[in-house]
């Protein structure tokens, strides 16, 4: 077996495809890193300051991204992209609540009271998400 390793017939082909094993495996985690960050997953996070106003979008029965950090004052807009009625609603501490969003609808709300609210849409409450006011 030393011998043949020895061979340059054969040392170089195994050399090559461990290479081209390893570069194309390392590709395939920088690129399944960078996808997963830029389609803004159900997991996803976005950060606004007081004086910007961040949007969550309403599709697929999802809130995205599902939590957001902001500053009090910060003014946060949930937009329905989806054809069912929707609301974001703070059931538990009442700090806010769209009311009803049909399609295409949007309310803008400014979240004054630091804390972290856990909302859901009435009508579909499998559908969660956060706030975090600062």
């Amino acid at each position: 077996m030393q011998k043949l390793l020895k061979d340059p017939r054969v040392l170089l082909p195994v050399v090559l495809t461990a290479v081209v094993i390893a570069v194309g495996s390392l590709l395939i985690v920088l690129l399944s890193a960078d996808a997963s960050g830029a389609a803004g997953g159900a997991g996803s996070v976005s950060r606004v300051g007081a004086r910007g106003a961040l949007r969550i979008d309403i599709t697929d029965f999802k809130f995205k991204p599902e939590t957001v950090t902001v500053k009090a004052g910060a003014k946060v807009t949930w937009v329905n992209n989806d054809t069912a009625p929707h609301t974001a609603t703070d059931a538990a501490h009442g700090a806010f609540d769209t009311g009803t969003l049909r399609k295409g609808d949007q309310k803008t709300l400014t979240l004054k009271k630091a804390g972290t609210y856990a909302y859901v849409c009435e009508f579909h409450p499998f559908m969660k998400a956060t706030v975090i006011v600062q």
